[in-house]
């Protein structure tokens, strides 16, 4: 098993081995919205924005799509995603987004005084389901391209 320190490596390692294997395997590559150049109140990003990492794992993330572009190294049919905020009935209770502000009191990991930042927040969440369904529409194109799934 790899570790976190391979993070860079994971997307070279798996497209060598389809390259070897068999090149007509689709490879999806889980990109990431990152942390691009705008601020919290600019347009929505979309896959042309700059991304700026600032963690190992993003600067996998970042990698891993940069990797599958290259011309002539892979040629293989590669695409990437970049999924938004997205939610399933089977995410863990250990997650904010599962808990209601009277679970997070009654937390054990809670203190005192954790309450949410903002109650009034609002943001768009999609169905994890819908999510997979477009990755897999993604390995049905002609073409691999670079992807954005949002709700």
């Amino acid at each position: 098993m790899l570790d976190r320190r391979d993070d860079r490596t994971r997307v070279t390692r798996v497209l060598d081995a389809i390259r070897i294997a068999n090149p007509a395997i689709r490879f999806y590559q889980a990109s990431s919205s990152g942390d691009v150049r705008q601020g919290p109140r600019g347009p929505p990003p979309d896959r042309d924005d700059a991304a700026v990492p600032r963690s190992p794992y993003g600067v996998a993330k970042v990698y891993g799509t940069v990797t599958i572009k290259l011309p002539g190294e892979y040629g293989l049919h590669a695409s990437s995603g970049m999924l938004f905020n997205h939610e399933s009935p089977r995410r863990g209770l250990e997650f904010v987004t599962r808990k209601s502000p009277t679970e997070r009191r009654a937390s054990p990991a809670a203190s005192p005084t954790s309450s949410p930042r903002n109650l009034d927040a609002q943001r768009d969440w999609g169905f994890a389901a819908d999510y997979v369904r477009a990755m897999w529409l993604m390995l049905q194109q002609d073409k691999p391209d670079d992807f954005v799934v949002a709700p």
